[in-house]
């Protein structure tokens, strides 16, 4: 598999379409963020972007060309850039960065923080997902783990270590929990019986449009956070 984030990538990782957590995650804005305008950072190919601008102004900002490219097609009247310069100071309400930040060493997670903090306005929300190596989706799978599948996943924190590092950085945790068990089976059993045993509180908060399952029990780590 190539290490760019081009086509082959996301025809690697299943996640060049939309898909049905991307309503959840835009269920979760619409929730719990303060309101527009919106920014996905890390846009992939822009389904999350065009799911977000139904609840108001949103963009998106890529690093990838292909990315980039893919999500002006995907998310038609949404501006997609790939220079943080082009993001102005506090002109974001809300931003959603998902599984981003694992693929980014420290420092430059770090840096990326320090842009968040800059484009959204004080009081602003970013709803943030990464994979938890803590959780207990990766205690079922062991090394067959879904997190551990991706070579470009260089940064795999648990839940408490991003918690310290996204605080000490400074943003305030409002919510936080997990996605929970959803990539079944974890086991010999047939798939949907494993999912009957593993998958139900996932789909009953997938249902909810709200964030309760707690921190640790699914597959990710998923934080509310507010810039002050």
């Amino acid at each position: 598999m190539s290490l760019e984030y081009d086509e082959e990538y996301y025809r690697f990782n299943g996640q060049a379409d939309d898909r049905p957590a991307l309503r959840y995650y835009t269920r979760l804005v619409r929730r719990y963020a303060a309101g527009g305008p919106y920014l996905d950072f890390g846009c992939g190919t822009g389904h999350l972007v065009r799911r977000l601008s139904a609840l108001g102004p949103a963009a998106g900002f890529e690093i990838s060309e292909y990315s980039a490219r893919t999500a002006r097609a995907n998310a038609p009247g949404c501006e997609v850039t790939t220079d943080p310069a082009e993001l102005a100071d506090a002109s974001f309400g809300a931003l959603t960065a998902i599984h981003v930040l694992e693929h980014l060493e420290d420092e430059v997670a770090s840096q990326t923080l320090t842009t968040w903090r800059r484009i959204l306005r004080p009081g602003g929300h970013a709803l943030v997902v990464m994979p938890d190596p803590a959780g207990r989706g990766r205690k079922l799978a062991g090394e067959a783990w879904m997190g551990f599948a991706d070579p470009t996943h260089i940064n795999l924190k648990s839940h408490a270590e991003w918690r310290e590092f996204i605080t000490a950085r400074g943003f305030v945790v409002e919510r936080e929990g997990t996605d929970g068990l959803w990539d079944v089976p974890y086991g010999r059993l047939p798939k949907l019986l494993d999912a009957g045993l593993h998958a139900v509180p996932a789909f009953l908060q997938f249902l909810s449009g709200r964030l309760v399952l707690r921190p640790g029990s699914g597959e990710s780590s998923i934080f509310v956070l507010r810039r002050p």
